[in-house]
């Protein structure tokens, strides 16, 4: 999302940085006891205290406030980076996250219904379930509202997600790079799977005040086809003019509802992220082996996930992932270019590979001019193999055990919107 750049004003007192320091110098011992203060933060900016100490100790301490547009503004005038801020914003999520949890409410009953968009918005997402292959105990809910909770998306957050039960064995190191080798390589499969099903992408993006209500919004949808070559092509099928209020659809926001948001990890791409394990747990009917995954190295002109994905520790394959496109783009001759925080579900739907389903971005977007408030939601329907003789044999060829021959790859052309 795009937003024009605001003057911004320099703070720089040359006798004032030399005396402070000083200060951090003998603060920093006292600083490592206990969360930073605003005031801290401060203090270690003007002091001339690198950005990656400072990162280093947010994430080492946590700091004791929330972030607020008007702090922003405030570190920001003392050189804060969006590195730094990010690190501040990270941290008021993980203190958030280790509270206790209501269950959320569904968006849709504060929205407008002027957007056409709202009164469909689900709440934050569907549970995680494998409805062509399930598992052999059945879920301990009635059948009529397994039924249910297949199709319609669940009203709880993420933590609520994961069910407490009896702790899950965790696997041995040579395991753990085992099962990232392997589900990098199924996920190479599944890549190769998808290119070869035609399929429907509905994308919405609101913006929304302080009181939760619609101020303006965004669609565009697109019918993923092949050609009568067999050529990959995207068609836009709906593309209203839109009334976002205070951002714009960039072309790095299109490439990402294409490529980032229904991420994959393929064996490809593995040597480019640092991949950590965090744990087995239960989420909703599965049990799943949870990884970190962060880029290694930010090359410029390249956008990457960072984030945690959720792999099936039978199918060993990625069902869920969470996190966010980066880097953050702060400084662009077009202004600023920032990215919310996003999930994204999948679904088994061929008995086979786990196909992304649905993505849900609710984030506020710190730009130097001020908060913006946006949710964001991507459905991905009407899967279906395409059936040209072309494309069967490379869809046979899939096979873990006879993974010799791939199919054609070729990415669908960019379409993306014209800048408004």
């Amino acid at each position: 999302m795009d937003r024009n750049k605001s003057l911004q004003t320099k703070f720089s007192v040359k006798s004032v940085a030399m005396i402070l320091s000083l200060v951090f110098a003998f603060a920093l011992p006292a600083w490592s006891a206990q969360p930073l203060s605003k005031d801290d933060i401060s203090l270690l900016l003007i002091g001339g205290a690198s950005e990656a100490k400072i990162v280093s100790l947010i994430e080492e301490q946590g700091v004791d406030f929330q972030l607020t547009p008007e702090l922003i503004q405030t570190f920001r005038k003392q050189g804060a980076t969006q590195a730094l801020i990010d690190a501040i914003v990270d941290s008021n999520r993980k203190k958030a996250a280790s509270n206790t949890v209501p269950a959320t409410e569904s968006p849709s009953t504060s929205s407008s219904s002027v957007s056409g968009i709202s009164p469909q918005l689900p709440g934050p997402g569907p549970q995680v379930t494998n409805i062509s292959n399930p598992r052999p105990a059945p879920p301990p809910q009635p059948s009529a509202q397994t039924a249910q909770n297949v199709t319609q998306p669940a009203a709880h957050t993420v933590e609520a997600e994961e069910t407490p039960t009896a702790k899950l064995t965790d696997p041995s190191p040579a395991e753990i790079q085992r099962i990232i080798q392997t589900f990098a390589a199924k996920e190479e499969l599944f890549k190769e799977a998808r290119d070869n099903y035609t399929y429907h992408q509905i994308n919405k993006v609101e913006t929304l005040d302080a009181d939760g209500k619609v101020t303006g919004y965004w669609q565009q949808d697109w019918d993923i086809l092949f050609d009568d070559n067999g050529k990959r092509i995207e068609k836009v099928t709906y593309a209203p003019v839109g009334s976002l209020k205070g951002v714009m659809i960039t072309e790095q926001d299109i490439d990402a509802m294409r490529n980032i948001q229904p991420f994959v990890l393929t064996t490809e791409d593995l040597p480019n992220y640092e991949v950590k394990y965090l744990g087995h747990v239960k989420v909703d009917y599965i049990t799943a082996y949870v990884f970190s995954v962060r880029p290694k190295e930010i090359k410029k002109h390249h956008q990457y996930f960072q984030g945690i994905v959720w792999v099936d520790d039978r199918d060993l394959q990625i069902v869920k992932a969470q996190g966010r496109q980066v880097p953050q783009l702060y400084h662009t001759k077009n202004g600023e270019n920032l990215f919310p925080s996003f999930t994204t579900w999948r679904q088994q739907i061929d008995g086979k590979f786990w196909f992304p389903t649905y993505t849900l971005a609710d984030d506020t977007l710190y730009f130097s001019s001020g908060p913006v408030h946006i949710r964001e939601i991507i459905r991905y329907t009407d899967y279906k193999q395409f059936k040209s003789s072309v494309v069967i044999k490379a869809v046979q060829a899939i096979d873990p055990n006879n993974p010799s021959q791939t199919p054609n790859n070729s990415s669908p052309p960019s379409n993306p919107p014209p800048k408004k």
